[in-house]
């Protein structure tokens, strides 16, 4: 009988594989559970969060003893390492490691513990079996080679089987919970036990609904990493639980930010001034359960369709800051026209009468008090009474008797000219 792997027909790899490995190959489908429980105790101790309890490890231990014995197979034939193919306990154990959430390094390292022990086993069992140094360089030699082949082989089609797995699995969690979210927002899924466990997050929280996305494609990197950085970004900054995250397109997510404890005023003010890098952020108002899930998220969609038309934003954009712009901008040729017919003049697009009109629009949402407008403006109180004399020029009226249309219409302004909402 003849080895199939080529190098192992070389003469002196030849006479190694007849007089040494061939006999290993018996002596080690012998000694396969032994080998196999040493394993399992030294993944035990070096990967315990990877193997917390005895069932996970007996489930291992079958699929490295399924190894061990198709390794012995291999040698004894002299069958060539790279045609390898994985046990079925084995494809098992890959596959059930994308249920766990396990990383693939993980896995791999199982790999590289049992190359380390089985060559161990093995070089010792050439020691004693070679007849001359001769026959034992020969034999370590053809044996280091084999191994390292049949390991490169098996990690590389774990490996496969992972990543197939994973990509599987994730496609169909990722469509269940995509189905999840439109009946959840349809007003189809009002469960909500039924609603957590479709999307596997907890509903029964707060939560603070979210859009992120970027303008252009970044010039390096994922897309919906960077996007998913963010949004992490934004729930470590209110002490959220980790955030919920789908994809809506190549450039875009959907979010929400959540945590049993109601979120305040504040940490709501502090998270619309962070500032991000390339994405763009618009932010429902908070809202309980299943209820407060769906409106914050609609509240998004709403703040968004003002944020887009103010490219320079770049801190998230929160509903309560645009509400009446996007409830009066629906239709923008009709809230164009409105603005126009009730600022006139004043709703021309250049700085100086945009700052005019910005002036005005804060000194009335102040109550008329030029200290607290001139705070916000961060100018002196003089510069504000300056700017309201010449907005009311502009407006061709007193604003004494300040209507509801004059209100509507500054808030809808920036909307309408494309500009920065304040």
């Amino acid at each position: 009988m003849e080895p199939e792997w080529p190098p192992a027909r070389e003469p002196a790899a030849l006479q190694a594989w007849r007089n040494v490995l061939r006999p290993i190959a018996a002596e080690l489908r012998a000694a396969a559970a032994e080998l196999t429980q040493q394993m399992s105790s030294v993944f035990a101790v070096e990967l315990p969060h990877v193997f917390p309890d005895d069932a996970t490890l007996a489930e291992n231990q079958v699929s490295a003893e399924a190894s061990v014995l198709a390794l012995a197979q291999m040698i004894e034939r002299g069958g060539d390492p790279q045609s390898v193919e994985l046990p079925v306990a084995t494809v098992a154990i890959a596959r059930s490691g994308v249920w766990r959430q396990q990383p693939l390094a993980d896995l791999l390292r199982t790999y590289r513990f049992g190359h380390e022990l089985g060559w161990q086993w093995i070089f010792g069992r050439i020691v004693t079996l070679a007849k001359d140094s001769a026959e034992l360089i020969a034999a370590a030699e053809l044996a280091s080679r084999w191994l390292f082949a049949y390991i490169d082989a098996t990690v590389t089609r774990a490996a496969t089987v992972y990543d197939d797995e994973r990509e599987h699995w994730l496609r169909s969690a990722m469509a269940a919970r995509g189905e999840a979210i439109e009946d959840i927002v349809a007003r189809r899924e009002t469960d909500i036990a039924r609603a957590s466990t479709r999307l596997r997050y907890e509903l029964r929280c707060h939560h603070i609904g979210l859009l992120a996305w970027l303008d252009t494609p970044p010039a390096d990197g994922d897309a919906q990493t960077m996007l998913a950085r963010a949004v992490t970004d934004l729930a470590d900054a209110v002490r959220a639980d980790p955030p919920l995250i789908y994809p809506s397109g190549v450039l875009s997510c959907t979010g929400w930010l959540s945590r049993g404890a109601a979120f305040t005023e504040a940490e709501l003010a502090a998270l619309a001034r962070i500032r991000l890098s390339g994405v763009r952020v618009a932010v429902g108002e908070p809202g309980a359960g299943l209820t407060g899930f769906r409106r914050s998220h609609l509240e998004a969609t709403q703040a968004r369709r003002v944020a887009i038309l103010s490219p320079n934003v770049t801190t998230p954009t929160r509903y309560a800051d645009v509400a009446l712009a996007a409830l009066t901008s629906v239709d923008a040729e009709l809230a164009g026209e409105f603005v126009t017919r009730v600022l006139g003049p004043l709703a021309a697009p250049d700085e100086g009468t945009r700052r005019l009109a910005e002036t005005l629009a804060v000194f009335l949402d102040e109550n008329r008090s030029r200290n607290r407008a001139a705070a916000r403006l961060n100018v002196h109180p003089n510069t504000v009474n300056y700017r309201v004399r010449q907005a009311e020029q502009l407006l061709g009226r007193s604003i004494d008797t300040a209507s509801l249309d004059l209100r509507a219409a500054l808030a809808m302004l920036p909307t309408v000219r494309g500009q920065t909402p304040h």
